[in-house]
């Protein structure tokens, strides 16, 4: 399946222009959206009056005539994944019934879950997973850019937002039952999406791929066989323009087979300034199409095909220096520090206000870019058979090219007013393939069984390249002669390939039995063989003293290693129901994040290994979900306690050159202990509230072997950060909202008769996280401050739900906030990547 692919950049001016050919192109489709659905309209009524007219001048009918419909609406309805909680919300009414549908899913399931329900989605204008989090106390998401990105559920998942190409993350996603191999392929727009949810410590025996910290299934809508077509559009500030459509029906009139189509285009202008060339980096454009069929072909079988292809383009990650060290934590100077450095390499000035008026000083040269694509094709077929029994095949292939367009300053712009390199990319052609089959026993009865086999192959192979510039060479050859750092340096490029491959296979088996009516007990068992191989290879080339290049890059090095595990994991529910209102459950689970190999240039005589350790994680739950008023009301809380063996994290070396080199390695053990409450419903009538809250103390129990953070790194020996909380977790989260919903008739007097049949809504929503560490390293300069973030929206709606326009507002108080923050050694620099700021505007939808 490997192929090298010759990457094929384009220029600025031919990804504009694709830009405008694909937004005409989504102008054109909503504008014959509208059109096909006004002429169906006409040609509709047209012949309703005419049948009127011919009805009218005949005989009345003898008694009654049996009516006749579509023959898939006589049948009893097939069970199927892929009909869950997927159907579309066309009215108002409709939308809180799907709503209420997607929480109470889970209500009867011993685990602890948060929904982002269709009706959240709309109101925050949610349409991928990054924006889905502010709702979502218990996942933090760290994106560096999208290759570099970190999902964790309660601290656990990945320790660093720094890819990981011979790792899966801990934290699994799938969309619509198909599992998502890298997390920047989930960062970007979602065609369809109808609803996220949150299952939260292993579900290895949930099918899928193994995990230690939960899972995110996202699911989209499916085919209807209602003709249905919705157009929605915003705009707001920095240019945010959006626009959405979406096109479903019967193919025909066939009552078997049905089809939609949708594609979007999302694009924003950046808000960090380049105070020396005036350019804005942090824009965001995607650009995406999808093509679904859903058929019925016999009862009881149900086959969804989907394919879909998204590209997203952002002038991303530029960060403003935070911290420039001048002397180490003991007081020793430290030599060659950055404003020795930029000085003597003439680096244009340091904004005053960088962090407070998102401002940086880029050079005057250089670009800072990244393209990334995704597709790719699944197929879900379900079948009932005659006794209940369901059968279901999930069946996928995907793909992700990640190829940058880096040519400032280390790929993230982070060294203030210089350009070091000419080129620092990473391009990676990553594919994989998975297929799942599993059967289930009806539902319903006293014993209940689930059980399946999981197969995924993927590949990544990354080709990396990186060259310095003449201005790199006098910032990196600092103390050197121009003679000695030109020759070693200047035009010196490093250029790296790796190639992880993985396959696994894994069976598993879920089971339940009700003891009696108020008591049953729950669990499962799976075993994984995992099997990877890769190799890293490095070379130097263009530098006359190549050994003094090897301290920037890190010395050549070419090895190969293979990893192989076969892990035990599993669960066990102790579940009692007081009634059908009130849960009280037990679980204890066991998941394993897969281990791997290390792909970086590895120094062996400073401690690292090839191979990585799975990370084992042992959980214990004790949880109570209760319902009240007529299930209007939900209130759900959870303890828990994680004990984690061999968890992944990284170490670090530094070379004279002033290069940090980083590996995989495992700390001996982690805690992860604390507390949720999930509460939602409608407190008075058209008042809802929600709140989301979690505290999350996890730890390292024991880890003597890390290495020591940048302030203290010219100590010797190892470092240790046993007590400490893990990189990325915040111990309180919060994510709380209201929303009031008023006929606007009730309102004041009105006697119009489209006034009277409108809705008027406002809300308003309020996240909070404390602070936490944002590199491995735990360097007090890389500690995250505590944010709190307001947003708020107003709008009106029919009753129909035909229509919706609303005006949205988020980050209202324009808070100045942290959502990374790295170290760079090369002059003893602490730069951040800075959260969204104020942004407001208006969105109209309307659905046919």
């Amino acid at each position: 399946m490997s192929a090298v692919r010759t990457p094929a950049f384009k220029s600025v001016a031919d990804r504009s222009s694709l830009d405008l050919l694909s937004r005409r192109f989504l102008f054109c489709s909503a504008v014959l959206i509208l059109a096909s659905s006004w002429l169906e309209k006409t040609a509709s009524a047209r012949t309703n009056a005419e049948m009127q007219n011919v009805t009218s001048s005949k005989l009345p009918m003898p008694r009654a005539t049996k009516r006749q419909g579509p023959t898939h609406a006589h049948k009893p309805a097939a069970v199927s994944p892929v009909e869950s909680v997927r159907s579309e919300a066309v009215s108002v009414h409709g939308a809180i019934s799907t709503s209420r549908r997607q929480i109470l899913k889970r209500q009867n399931d011993p685990v602890s879950v948060t929904t982002v329900t269709e009706k959240d989605l709309q109101t925050h204008q949610i349409t991928n997973l990054p924006q889905a989090t502010k709702l979502l106390p218990s996942v933090s998401l760290q994106v560096s850019n999208p290759r570099n990105t970190a999902i964790n559920i309660r601290g656990l998942g990945n320790f660093s937002s720094t890819a990981q190409d011979g790792l899966e993350n801990g934290t699994a996603v799938y969309i619509d039952g198909v599992y998502q191999t890298r997390p920047g392929a989930v960062l970007g727009d979602i065609s369809d999406l109808a609803g996220i949810e949150v299952l939260k410590g292993p579900q290895a025996t949930r099918g899928g791929i193994d995990n230690d910290s939960g899972i995110i299934n996202i699911t989209t809508l499916a085919p209807s066989f209602k003709r249905q077509y919705t157009v929605t559009g915003d705009y707001g500030s920095y240019n945010t323009a959006n626009i959405r459509v979406r096109a479903t029906g019967a193919v025909g009139n066939s009552d078997k087979v049905a089809y939609s189509l949708s594609g979007f285009s999302m694009n924003r202008d950046g808000y960090v300034k380049n105070v020396t060339t005036n350019k804005y980096y942090q824009d965001y454009h995607t650009l995406g199409a999808k093509a679904q069929l859903l058929a019925k072909p016999m009862e009881g079988l149900t086959i969804r095909l989907i394919g879909d292809y998204t590209h997203l383009r952002e002038s991303c990650c530029i960060t403003p220096m935070t911290t420039a060290l001048s002397t180490y934590s003991n007081g020793e100077a430290i030599s060659g520090n950055y404003w020795d450095r930029a000085a003597y390499a003439g680096a244009e000035p340091v904004p005053k206000h960088g962090v407070r008026d998102m401002l940086v000083s880029g050079p005057a040269s250089g670009s800072q870019a990244v393209d990334q694509e995704t597709y790719g094709v699944s197929l879900n077929v379900g079948y009932q058979l005659p006794n209940q029994w369901k059968l279901e095949n999930i069946a996928s292939w995907r793909t992700w090219f990640w190829y940058p367009h880096n040519a400032l300053s280390d790929g993230a712009g982070n060294t203030p007013g210089l350009q070091l390199w000419s080129a620092d990319n990473n391009q990676v052609y990553e594919q994989n393939a998975t297929e799942e089959l599993r059967i289930s026993s009806p539902e319903n009865r006293r014993y209940q069984v689930t059980g399946g086999v999981f197969y995924m192959y993927e590949e990544v192979p990354d080709y990396i390249h990186n060259t310095i510039t003449a201005q790199g060479a006098k910032y990196l050859g600092y103390g050197y002669s121009p003679e000695i750092y030109n020759a070693a340096l200047n035009g010196a490029s490093q250029l790296a390939h790796d190639n992880p491959v993985t396959n696994e296979v894994a069976g598993y088996v879920r089971s339940k039995y009700k003891i009696t009516s108020k008591l049953e007990v729950e669990g499962g068992f799976r075993y994984s063989f995992v099997s990877k191989s890769g190799g890293y290879s490095s070379r130097i080339v263009n530098s006359a003293i190549p050994a003094m290049a090897a301290d920037v890059f890190g010395a050549p090095v070419s090895y190969h290693a293979t990893h192989r595990e076969h892990e035990p994991s599993g669960s066990l529910s102790i579940v009692y129901r007081a009634n059908e209102n009130h849960m009280l459950y037990a679980t204890y689970s066991r998941g394993v994040r897969n281990g791997g190999i290390n792909l970086v240039n590895l120094d062996i005589t400073e401690g690292a290994n090839p191979d990585v350790k799975p990370e084992i994680n042992d959980m214990f739950e004790f949880g109570l979900k209760n319902t009240f008023l007529h299930k209007r009301l939900f209130v759900n809380a959870t303890a828990f306690w994680n004990n984690v063996h061999n968890y992944i994290t990284s170490a670090s070396y530094y070379t004279s050159g002033g290069t940090t080199i980083s590996y995989l390695t495992n700390a001996k053990h982690v805690i992860s202990r604390g507390f949720e409450l999930d509460a939602r419903g409608v407190i008075i009538p058209g008042l809802e509230g929600r709140v989301s809250a979690s505290y999350t103390d996890a730890f390292y129990a024991s880890f003597n072997n890390a290495t020591h953070p940048l302030e203290s790194s010219n100590i010797g020996g190892l470092y240790s950060l046993t007590g400490n909380q893990v990189p990325l977790n915040s111990k309180w989260n919060l994510s709380t909202g209201l929303e009031y919903t008023v006929p606007i008739k009730n309102i004041g007097a009105t006697n119009n008769p489209f006034w009277r049949k409108l809705l008027f809504y406002v809300g308003a929503d309020y996240r909070y996280r404390s602070q936490y560490y944002a590199e491995p390293s735990e360097s007090r300069y890389t500690r995250i401050k505590p944010y709190g973030i307001l947003d708020a929206h107003v709008g009106i709606r029919p009753e129909s739900g035909k229509w919706d326009l609303s005006f949205w507002g988020h980050n209202m108080l324009d808070k100045r906030y942290f959502v990374t923050m790295t170290s760079l050694s090369a002059g003893a620099v602490f730069y951040g990547q800075l959260g969204d700021p104020a942004m407001f505007g208006g969105e109209f939808t309307y659905r046919m």
